[in-house]
């Protein structure tokens, strides 16, 4: 099990959401690129507000902001 950030519209950050091989997560003109999930995964739990980049229902990539932590199962 582990614990990921949720977004306000119940969004989850989860390992699919690789975009070009690299996981975008960080402030706007702050982000940062993770080619692995687990060190994408901990720079948001060191972050005061997790944000990541995910695509919206028109497949458009936006960043949105942790509100919450979930437990989930790790998939393997």
């Amino acid at each position: 099990m582990i614990f990921v950030p949720v977004a306000r519209d119940g969004s989850l950050f989860h390992p699919d959401l690789v975009r070009g091989g690299k996981y975008q997560i960080g402030a706007k003109g702050e982000e940062q690129h993770f080619d692995n999930f687990d060190d994408a995964l901990a720079a948001l739990n060191a972050m005061p507000i997790p944000r990541w980049r995910r695509p919206n229902e028109q497949g458009h990539w936006g960043i949105v902001s942790g509100v919450a932590w979930q437990r989930v199962e790790r998939q393997k």
